[in-house]
């Protein structure tokens, strides 16, 4: 509430009261990602999950009951091409549906070989949504991967007080 506040003695420690919690961190492995398809991004290597609630099977993050909110997330890749690369995207899919604002919350990239893709974002979700992280290739020239296991993470936890 408005006008609320906590007193801490001195000397003491306040912990486990400010927690940014679900939280998950997942790491991608290499995959190949067809020309003019959007493709679910194989975020499957656990490395973080504090409420269980990322599931490496179907490469998504289910909002646990009761903590609906506003959530940060983020997500990156390699690509791995040793040729110029046209034009990638990537993007957030809430319950297997692009998010109204899309065009704001994606990632783009037109560059050189060996590069980073990334996409940052705040959503708001409910208890049960699900969210997964796509990709997808506009270069008419191949159909380049994920190259790299380990170089992609997909990220995200709630924040605090939302």
């Amino acid at each position: 509430e408005a006008g609320d506040s906590i007193t801490f003695p001195s000397t003491g420690t306040a912990s486990g009261i400010y927690t940014n919690t679900p939280s998950w961190r997942v790491g991608a492995t290499s995959q190949d990602v067809s020309y003019n398809t959007a493709t679910k991004i194989d975020y499957n290597r656990e490395h973080q999950d504090t409420n269980s609630a990322y599931d490496t099977t179907n490469k998504r993050f289910t909002v646990p009951t009761g903590l609906g909110g506003t959530y940060m997330l983020g997500c990156w890749f390699r690509i791995g091409s040793s040729t110029d690369i046209e034009a990638w995207s990537i993007f957030p899919y809430v319950n297997g549906a692009t998010v109204d604002n899309t065009e704001q919350l994606s990632g783009r990239m037109v560059q050189r070989n060996y590069n980073t893709i990334q996409c940052s974002a705040t959503l708001e979700l409910s208890a049960g949504d699900y969210l997964e992280m796509y990709t997808f290739n506009n270069d008419s020239n191949a159909g380049y991967g994920i190259s790299y296991s380990n170089e992609g993470m997909f990220w995200g936890f709630k924040l605090i007080g939302a």
